[in-house]
């Protein structure tokens, strides 16, 4: 199994942030219910208005308020009806006219909205100006944007209203992957209530996406603290813990959350995932199987359990499941998972006999063209090999395992310049991809350039660089154990500059 494949899917797998417009976020103070209202009468006397045909009719605030309880059931389209039949009635009733904008900003109709909202008095809501700048910064006006944060900041804004509007920008932020700002946003928030739940979400999810796993780890953290019991929490935080590459953590967190739901198959999955990122295939692949009979339909289940197997080298299990895939989910991809599965058994003959019977429609995959680049490298095709991978590239960015196969023939071509760069590459995308580190340094060596050798050099630990002299000097018996650090680099710098035996290194 590809474990950059898997980490990839790790993080695909589940994510709990999903960030709402403003338009389902807040409510306006029409929403906010007093005590002696009843929702449920009201909602009983649009329904038996509506079943029985009669004409509806009521105050601008029980049309908003029935508009947020459908919308709090999922309801949007009810919600938009209300919302509509209400402006017949009341066309100049402020808190219908805002939940109008809303439902343009949800639908993502923001020019829409923008011109919508310049039909409605400013009686000095924080609403309006929330609106206009989430409409504005998904245009990407946001300069525009900007001018109207700072003017309301300006403002002498209640504690309150502060908290609504630098919440609410911080969750924005995230919603167009500003991330710097969103987490400047919302700790600012924190400081004001640091018991939100949604706050404490966003923060975990921005950190995240930042690639700072710790940070989210300790949000995430204090969501639990808030709620122990939150099955969502659990299972997030191993996920983050596993990106994090601390797979012990990551297991016992898919543990906890399976004690609160029990048999749930995503968290199975996690967990699975987890443990095979940790060296543990076989009770992956058991986990994997439990979850298939738990969910046989669910096409992904067999795809990781394919790949354990590979992990594995059982290749008639293998076999088994992807005749297992044809007879329930259909042929496409079928030819192409044989052939790959004779490759990994080294028949190429007959891999390459089956990479000819692959449908037409299927000639256009990652897939297909990650075979042909294999089949072709094998065959020294290295020419054809390359533009296979720089097809696949094209359809997988960052795709670790191509931009590893992409040096690799570029080796094999002596591009060595155009090899370096991809190592570099996928350093930068997964500093710690096996051997990645030391072909670049082989190359650097080969192409003889000081400062970016020495630029590699300064990655590798003392036992690294003890490991590279050893390989180097193509002598076995060599003691270096006393070198210290800047001796075994000045042996280092002396060999490049003699270009010794780069033929005994291997890729």
């Amino acid at each position: 199994m590809a474990k950059s494949i898997e980490r990839r899917a790790m993080s695909k797998v589940l994510n709990f942030h999903c960030p709402k417009p403003f338009a389902l976020r807040s409510k306006p103070k029409a929403y906010i219910m007093d005590e002696e209202l009843d929702i449920s009468s009201l909602v009983e006397r649009y329904e038996q208005m509506q079943l029985f045909g009669k004409k509806i009719y009521f105050d601008a605030d029980e049309f908003a308020m029935l508009a947020d309880y459908y919308n709090s059931l999922g309801d949007n389209k009810e919600a938009e009806d209300i919302i509509n039949e209400g402006l017949i009635m009341h066309p100049a009733s402020p808190e219908l006219m805002i939940l109008k904008a809303k439902t343009l900003v949800f639908s993502e109709l923001y020019d829409e909205a923008l011109s919508y909202l310049n039909n409605i008095p400013d009686e000095g809501d924080i609403e309006l100006p929330l609106l206009r700048i989430e409409s504005l910064l998904h245009l990407n006006k946001t300069d525009e944007a900007n001018e109207i944060i700072n003017e309301t900041m300006s403002k002498e804004l209640s504690i309150d209203d502060l908290y609504v509007f630098i919440t609410e920008i911080g969750y924005v932020m995230n919603d167009i992957d500003n991330f710097d700002r969103a987490i400047s946003y919302l700790e600012e928030s924190l400081k004001i209530d640091d018991s939100n739940p949604d706050v404490l979400i966003d923060l975990a999810y921005a950190n995240e996406m930042k690639g700072d796993f710790e940070r989210a780890i300790e949000y995430n953290n204090q969501l639990l603290d808030i709620d122990p019991y939150s099955f969502e929490g659990w299972i997030n935080i191993g996920k983050l813990y596993s990106m994090n590459e601390e797979f012990n953590k990551a297991i016992d967190a898919f543990d906890f959350a399976l004690t609160i739901n029990e048999n749930d198959v995503s968290a199975l999955k996690m967990k699975a995932l987890s443990l095979y990122l940790n060296d543990n295939a076989p009770e992956a692949i058991r986990i994997f199987e439990e979850c298939i009979r738990i969910s046989p339909d669910d096409e992904s289940l067999y795809d990781s359990l394919l790949e354990g197997y590979e992990a594995m080298e059982q290749y008639d299990q293998m076999a088994h499941i992807i005749n297992i895939k044809e007879e329930r989910f259909g042929t496409k991809g079928i030819t192409t998972r044989r052939a790959f599965l004779e490759l990994l058994k080294d028949n190429f003959p007959e891999a390459h006999d089956l990479y000819n019977k692959i449908p037409e429609d299927e000639k256009e995959s990652l897939d297909y063209y990650m075979l042909e680049g294999e089949l072709t490298f094998i065959g020294g095709d290295l020419r054809a090999a390359e533009a296979a991978y720089i097809k696949a590239a094209l359809l997988s960015e960052n795709n670790e395992e191509i931009i590893d196969r992409l040096a690799n023939v570029s080796v094999a071509q002596e591009k060595y310049e155009q090899a370096a760069g991809y190592l570099k590459q996928l350093l930068d995308i997964a500093p710690d991809y096996p051997t990645a580190k030391s072909r670049l340094a082989f190359i650097r060596f080969e192409i003889g350039t000081k400062e970016p050798f020495d630029e590699i050099m300064k990655q590798f630990s003392d036992d690294e660089l003890r490991a590279l002299l050893h390989v180097i000097s193509g002598n076995e018996n060599a003691d270096f154990s006393s070198f210290d650090r800047q001796k075994m680099l000045i042996r280092l710098n002396e060999a490049r500059e003699n270009r010794v035996l780069f033929k005994n290194i291997k890729y």
